[in-house]
């Protein structure tokens, strides 16, 4: 037989490349307890967001490689059976939005994860992952947040501001449905607390569970001592002109129907574990606060709470994040947690593009959990397509007595902006910090009127 010489150029190329692979060492393969930082930051290579990795090669991040199993994620016996109950009961339009299979029209109330099974080559699969990662935030009556937001420069510590804030879903309640005149999914009110310059900033926000209806927003304006009506946008602006806008909490905190969303695929990644693990108690804790006229009525389940108490979120100072500027000889950026834990988790990885032309990204990269729905890292893009911040979340797996209630609990998050070298984070864990779930607040907690009274 005669080859020609292309064809045996073509078998020595091979021949070549098959012995190369065979006798070139695979790179080393991240395993618990290895420490990763700029020295191995290219074993992480496609298992962090690109940017990310940069700062781990920059020497800007460094972490621990710990193991995580999805039974450290157990939801209470009551969300799974809810999830399993919802199996081809709900279905998503053409247009991405969910409706109800029996009715043809946007559900009023939903309680587990709306789609238990999701195929990855279904198309609308992106968007099933967004409203099971919504339903993931609401498994709780309601909580009051008290905790702040601060600034930190490569130099250290910049400044702060601690604010308080009500929330009450009404979806993915534990305790089932109340009345929702107003057909919200979520109502909110943020106010300011310190320094003296944000006191009288409020906020209050009503989330319609009506698809094609944009959140309604007002805001307390203290050199006027009125309320003004403000635009749905304001959702990409940061939080009392921080990194951290409305939207960026849980990698999105927005309405879905906000954007339109793709799924770029699946991807094993190093996420962020919040410290010594994943579960955290609540435990029974003050009673509710009687300002804003806590109605015990409204709590039909409260899941093994002691009657007139609230469960309450406590931490050790081991569980606290520490950030570059407090420790002593850190070499990383100010801002970086210098107890940072990473575990490889299967994740969704999801891309959305707004459809407000108003609104501040023009991109958002999302990872989130496959089995959990919790989201760990987001990419933000400006409009131009330029790269522009990172989100890094913690969230733990919360539980009242006897684990009858679960819930995703806020821990820690971070919003790191490259163009200014600058970075906002949440801080929960601080002395005098605290979160506190089932008060019972009533509907009226969440009115122009009540907005007004927090902000005078």
């Amino acid at each position: 037989m005669q080859w020609s010489r292309v064809t045996q150029w073509g078998l020595a190329t091979l021949i070549t490349l098959s012995l190369t692979i065979l006798i070139t060492p695979a790179s080393a393969e991240l395993k618990p307890g290895d420490k990763l930082d700029k020295s191995n930051c290219q074993e992480a290579k496609g298992m962090l967001p690109e940017h990310v990795m940069e700062k781990f090669c920059d020497g800007k991040y460094i972490a621990e490689i710990i193991e995580v199993k999805d039974d450290a994620f157990q939801y209470s016996a009551k969300f799974k059976a809810g999830s399993e109950a919802n199996a081809d009961k709900y279905y998503v339009n053409e247009d991405g939005y969910m409706y109800e299979t029996a009715t043809k029209t946007w559900p009023h109330y939903w309680y587990g994860f709306p789609f238990p099974q999701i195929d990855e080559k279904d198309p609308k699969a992106a968007n099933k992952v967004m409203y099971n990662f919504q339903i993931a935030r609401f498994q709780y009556d309601d909580v009051y947040w008290f905790l702040a937001v601060k600034w930190a420069t490569p130099a250290g510590f910049d400044r702060s501001v601690e604010f308080g804030a009500y929330a009450t879903p009404y979806i993915g309640r534990h305790s089932g449905p109340i009345d929702n005149p107003d057909d919200c999914y979520l109502k909110d009110i943020i106010f300011g607390v310190a320094p003296y310059d944000v006191v009288g900033v409020s906020t209050l926000e009503w989330w319609h569970t009506d698809p094609t209806q944009w959140q309604s927003i007002w805001a307390f304006v203290p050199t006027i001592r009125r309320v003004r009506r403000l635009t749905a946008s304001n959702t990409s602006e940061g939080m009392f002109g921080s990194i951290i806008a409305r939207d960026d909490p849980f990698g999105w905190a927005g309405k879905i129907q906000y954007m339109n969303w793709k799924l770029i695929g699946m991807q094993d990644m190093l996420v962020p574990i919040a410290p010594t693990g994943i579960e955290k108690a609540v435990l029974p804790g003050e009673a509710a606060p009687k300002k804003l006229g806590s109605d015990p009525r409204l709590i039909k389940d409260r899941a093994g709470f002691p009657e007139g108490m609230v469960g309450r979120v406590t931490w050790s100072p081991e569980e606290r994040v520490e950030v570059g500027y407090e420790k002593e000889g850190w070499q990383g950026v100010a801002w970086a947690p210098t107890k940072l834990k990473l575990a490889k988790r299967r994740c969704w990885v999801l891309e959305a593009t707004p459809k407000d032309p108003y609104y501040a990204y023009g991109r958002r990269t999302l990872y989130a959990d496959k089995t959990t729905f919790w989201g760990y890292w987001a990419t933000l893009y400006d409009r131009a397509g330029e790269y522009w911040k990172t989100i890094m979340w913690f969230d733990k797996m919360s539980y009242s007595p006897g684990r009858a209630q679960t819930t995703k609990h806020p821990f820690w998050g971070l919003g790191e902006d490259v163009r200014q070298n600058r970075a906002s984070f949440f801080d929960v864990q601080s002395k005098g910090y605290y979160t506190e779930y089932s008060l019972g607040f009533p509907d009226s907690t969440y009115s122009t009127g009540n907005l007004s009274a927090l902000g005078k």
